[in-house]
């Protein structure tokens, strides 16, 4: 072990003289090695923070940063809605007030030489002793003579005429009031024209309505009697009806 250890002596030579200069520049330089580790990490640690920051910045939505805690978004209150009832206007127009009393003899027809004013349709008969008058597009018919009418239900005392056009939606031309085509529902006569009724001859007195047909038109007379104090039976009613037509 000696012997190896004088021959490696040997071969390296003296070893060389070391000074306080030496010793010095050898600490020199482990401190400025020292302080470049320092920096490069610091400055290492400083790009990559800088990376995370950018990254983060770049998946946040516009306009928000990553630093403090946005404020919780508020969700907006719909308000309840308004429950509203509406307005029964069966209720607030219901008319409590009884008809005319129904005299023991109807009122006989009369022939009318006067054509209705303001309507497209006249009728050659009328109930005697009333009166006619216009009123929006269609014919009121009503006793004159009939003492103080407002203490009676309303239309319990007035015959109402008025014209209306049938309309075809491909199944044929059909009545407002009805469903079904006129070739479909029940005639009954009227004078020479063909009619429908919500009545059939010889029904008593009720509220009575008759549809009549200008020849093969789609053009309608429409006769309404609720007049109580008429006392007309569904003949009578038909008789009347038979006697309105358009203008010529």
């Amino acid at each position: 072990m000696t012997d190896l250890k004088e021959l490696l002596d040997e071969a390296a030579g003296p070893e060389p003289t070391v000074t306080d200069a030496d010793l010095s520049a050898d600490l020199t330089r482990g401190h400025r090695a020292l302080r470049r580790r320092r920096i490069t990490g610091f400055t290492t640690g400083a790009v990559a923070t800088a990376l995370v920051i950018g990254v983060s910045w770049s998946v946040l939505p516009s306009g928000t940063t990553s630093g403090a805690p946005q404020p919780a978004v508020q969700a907006t209150k719909t308000p309840k809605p308004v429950q509203t009832t509406p307005k029964d206007y069966r209720k607030l127009h219901q008319d409590t007030r009884k008809p005319p009393v129904i005299p023991a003899k109807p009122v006989p027809l009369a022939a009318n030489s006067t054509p209705f004013a303001g309507v497209v349709f006249t009728c050659d008969l009328i109930p005697r002793g009333w009166a006619v008058r216009s009123f929006a597009k269609q014919i009121v018919l009503y006793d004159p003579k009939l003492a103080n009418p407002s203490q009676y239900h309303d239309a319990t005392y007035v015959l109402n005429v008025w014209s209306e056009d049938m309309v075809d939606d491909g199944d044929g031309l059909t009545p407002a009031k009805y469903g079904e085509a006129w070739t479909k529902l029940p005639k009954v006569r009227a004078g020479n024209q063909q009619a429908v009724a919500t009545g059939v001859p010889g029904s008593p007195y009720g509220r009575q309505q008759v549809f009549l047909r200008q020849g093969n038109t789609k053009h309608l007379v429409t006769i309404t009697n609720q007049a109580w104090n008429l006392a007309w039976d569904m003949n009578t009613l038909l008789t009347f009806a038979g006697s309105c037509h358009y203008k010529k």
